[in-house]
């Protein structure tokens, strides 16, 4: 699938385009099947099999002499879980319903639970960070909105798109208005668990990206990651593309981040997560590299996300350790020593503090 930067474009002249890369599409073994066009972001996506990527490019430009912003490989599974959703082709213009093209924008919830435990022995991960029920309930709720979860992005969070604005923000409120009912229960079944949800919504590709959503999906999770307990975060362009979301961002059902703020948060996860391995990485560090000073950086952390820089930057290490334990390639000192932590027991410590557990209790 390629992306074209094309402001102003129409869907007349989309389907010119496309007329002209079918009329040479034989020459290179190229098979172009169908586009999406986004009039008002001006974006353009292709769809078609070819034996490598030269080939696209070059069908384009022989028919158009244009060149995509990026072209990337999609695999059917992902092709399916993003963007078929039994939508039909006027002209191989892909159409959300006969008046209105598909704009090829998709919504990523993204759900992470944290078990709250105060266990002395050993705990099987799964409880700890997605306990079963919570699980089940969860995807229930995803379906009975036609979301799709992909379980191979999960990163230890459970991860859904959705065709609609409406849908996604429906399906988070409803989990949430579910999870708090069976937290609050005050039977010996009552759930003891933290939840957080982020919104984000995508293109399928972008200039920078090698897989299909890959700035949405990311974005997602970190909206999630920087949520408080029982929170969802959100876009504030879910609720420009929707009314139903405008309307519940109004009632404050969803905490919004704005552009400005979401090219802060990428600035400030892409510089941690950069420096996770460096044991000297600290707050003084984080401010020098995003340029701001530290009472500044003080404010626009505890603004976005409610807590203190030095938190932030602990939780994310946190966040990956236990991503790292799932993955059940390193010891603990290693894993610690990956996250800038040269003190075993400092590491346990803080995970213990986040957990509620040891990091060796862990049994995966």
């Amino acid at each position: 699938m390629d992306f074209h930067d094309t402001p102003g474009v129409t869907i007349e002249e989309a389907k010119k385009a496309h007329l002209q890369d079918l009329a040479v599409q034989a020459k290179y073994n190229v098979k172009y099947h169908q586009f999406w066009v986004n009039e008002e972001a001006g974006k353009v996506f292709c769809l078609m099999e070819a034996p490598d990527k030269e080939s696209c490019a070059a069908t384009h430009r022989e028919a158009n002499g244009i060149q995509a912003c990026n072209l990337i490989e999609v695999s059917g599974g992902m092709y399916s879980a993003f963007m078929a959703y039994g939508q039909k082709l006027d002209q191989d213009v892909v159409m959300k319903n006969p008046e209105q093209p598909d704009s090829g924008y998709r919504f990523i919830l993204t759900l992470d639970i944290i078990s709250l435990t105060t266990l002395k022995g050993n705990i099987n991960f799964d409880k700890l960070k997605f306990p079963e029920k919570p699980r089940q309930v969860a995807g229930d709720i995803i379906h009975r909105y036609q979301g799709r979860i992909l379980q191979q992005l999960q990163n230890d969070s459970l991860i859904a798109t959705f065709y609609t604005p409406e849908s996604a923000v429906q399906c988070a409120v409803g989990i949430k208005e579910e999870f708090n009912k069976n937290i609050k229960s005050k039977n010996k079944n009552g759930w003891d668990i933290k939840f957080r949800m982020g919104i984000s919504v995508g293109q399928p590709v972008t200039e920078h990206e090698n897989r299909l959503f890959e700035k949405a999906v990311k974005q997602s999770y970190r909206f999630c990651k920087i949520a408080e307990d029982g929170e969802i975060m959100s876009s504030i362009l879910v609720g420009k593309l929707s009314v139903f979301c405008d309307q519940e961002i109004e009632k404050k059902t969803l905490k919004v981040i704005n552009e400005a703020e979401e090219n802060f948060l990428d600035r400030l996860f892409n510089i941690v997560e950069g420096n996770f391995p460096d044991e000297t990485f600290s707050v003084e560090s984080l401010s020098r590299e995003i340029g701001v000073s530290r009472p500044h950086l003080f404010r626009k952390i505890r603004r976005l996300t409610g807590t203190s820089p030095i938190i932030f930057i602990r939780d994310l290490r946190m966040s990956k350790a236990l991503y790292l334990i799932k993955q059940k390639k390193k010891n603990i000192t290693e894993i610690a020593l990956d996250v800038g932590m040269n003190n075993p027991s400092y590491f346990a410590k803080c995970f213990q503090k986040k957990y509620g557990i040891l990091p060796s209790q862990i049994a995966v």
